[in-house]
């Protein structure tokens, strides 16, 4: 008599559909554009700074009425609309500094708890665990059963010596950082707490003071404004016509730069044209609905100037619920398995059968600027999403690889092993999911995170030892 048995495994997540898009094109400005780019980039610079100050000031306390009065404060200075985009930028980095901080607590807790677990066991040096494990072997053997896990403490009296003193740094650490939390004090560097660190050491950087500064203001230079539906083109004060037309609603401060007066305006009208060549028509039909749209002028390194659109299209992709997917026996799934130099594809039916495993698509992000990296990134889940079209498949299931714990106490469990430092350190992990996410959205394919039950603890504790013995009985 046959039995089925089932092994219940709960996690699957099927991903947040993004359909915001965010493009970019390069501003080939004028003499006389730069200069009033500049201006505009110092000023608002200055009342950025200011307000992300006020706001972190008021920590929790921030309400509604603390929003209004900063927006208030500012429209002296600039505008409503520029003072709405500022104080919203302000709110979002004190939120996002918040989250910070309860991630690294969360990481500081895990890394403690790693320390202190190892300190409590014993120190045994290499060839000392060596002899333990075989004797465990051999104890196992002749009591026919699988050697028990076996669990060490540090390898030298040294080694357990320096990770008491980290423990002692560590707990230092989550202290004050409990105290932050506690007090709602979160602190902020607008243009990087790691560029700010090395004006200290300029000579060890190898830069000089001017390339440095240069740096700096290319992180900090920018200033945008908020879209509003209904208005002429989707944004009254940074206004992108038709035919690339730029025109910026300037302060009253810098009134004397506009060259657009009729009516009693204060605008500029740039002599750089804007060209979007990626989601033109998009674009162009946000444009001519005059829906919303959010443009942001940045100025960043080598001189370069960008403008940035933000919207969300009236049409969005649609796309089938999960369970939906998951119920039609005729859907296909494409699983993905990220590894260090690559993604391993492979096709599946509705039961999770293999149905075939297309070539590997390369994905080497080792030792790469951030750029770079972004632009391999995108072109592997390129690949990707072109391959779930060939063989008709409407989701996308990605493990959930969870090394965001592993990196948290990797460092007190791996030491610095080269292979923690490489590929669990070197795999872009998170800004993969949310490429594979946003990208996958505007395609109609749905993602899912799958936990690792599915493929290796689960395979490792019902599967591997019947496949690798030499008598299968499944």
């Amino acid at each position: 008599m046959s039995r089925n048995i089932r092994y219940p495994v709960h996690g699957t997540t099927q991903a947040p559909v993004t359909q915001t898009i965010r493009i970019r094109t390069r501003l080939y400005v004028s003499k006389q554009d730069r200069l009033v780019l500049e201006s505009l980039a110092r000023h608002f610079d200055s009342l950025q700074s200011r307000d992300l100050a006020r706001r972190c000031k008021d920590g929790s306390n921030s309400d509604n009425t603390a929003w209004a009065d900063r927006k208030r404060e500012l429209t002296a200075e600039c505008s409503s609309r520029w003072a709405g985009w500022i104080t919203k930028n302000s709110n979002d980095a004190w939120s996002t500094a918040r989250r910070n901080q309860r991630r690294h607590l969360s990481d500081l807790e895990s890394a403690i708890s790693t320390i202190e677990r190892k300190l409590a066991f014993p120190i045994h040096r290499i060839s000392e665990r060596k002899a333990i494990r075989e004797a465990e072997a051999v104890r196992a053997k002749t009591e026919n059963r699988k050697p028990r896990t076996l669990y060490f403490g540090y390898r030298s009296a040294h080694e357990h010596a320096m990770k008491r003193m980290r423990l002692d740094h560590l707990k230092s650490e989550r202290d004050k950082l409990k105290k932050d939390l506690d007090d709602s004090v979160v602190h902020i560097t607008r243009g990087g707490k790691y560029l700010m660190k090395n004006r200290l050491h300029l000579e060890e950087t190898g830069i000089d003071e001017n390339t440095w500064r240069a740096e700096w203001y290319a992180k900090r230079r920018s200033f945008g404004a908020n879209g509003e539906t209904s208005k002429l083109f989707g944004n009254e004060t940074i206004r992108v016509h038709l035919d690339g037309t730029v025109e910026i609603d300037l302060p009253e401060k810098f009134s004397h730069l506009a060259n657009v007066t009729k009516f009693g305006t204060t605008r500029y009208r740039m002599e750089a044209k804007a060209v979007f060549s990626y989601r033109t028509d998009d674009w162009l039909a946000q444009v001519r609905a005059n829906r919303a749209i959010a443009y942001e002028v940045v100025l960043a390194a080598f001189g370069r100037i960008y403008l940035d659109a933000s919207f969300t299209p009236a049409v969005s992709s649609t796309m089938a619920a999960l369970r939906d997917i998951l119920a039609d026996p005729a859907q296909r799934i494409l699983s993905l398995d990220l590894n260090h130099g690559f993604l391993a594809p492979a096709v599946l039916d509705h039961s999770g059968n293999l149905l075939g495993r297309p070539a590997h698509i390369s994905l080497v992000t080792e030792d790469l600027p951030a750029t770079t990296r972004d632009g391999h990134l995108r072109q592997a889940i390129t690949e990707v999403l072109d391959m779930a079209d060939l063989y008709g498949c409407h989701l996308i299931a990605v493990e959930n690889l969870g090394f965001h714990e592993m990196r948290a106490s990797g460092r007190e469990e791996q030491r610095s092993s080269p292979w923690f430092q490489k590929v669990v350190c070197g795999m872009p992990t998170a800004q993969f999911c949310n490429r594979l996410v946003a990208m996958a959205s505007r395609r109609g394919i749905l993602v899912a995170g799958v936990p690792a039950a599915y493929s290796s603890i689960w395979g490792a504790q019902y599967w591997q030892g019947t496949l690798s013995s030499k008598s299968h009985k499944i």
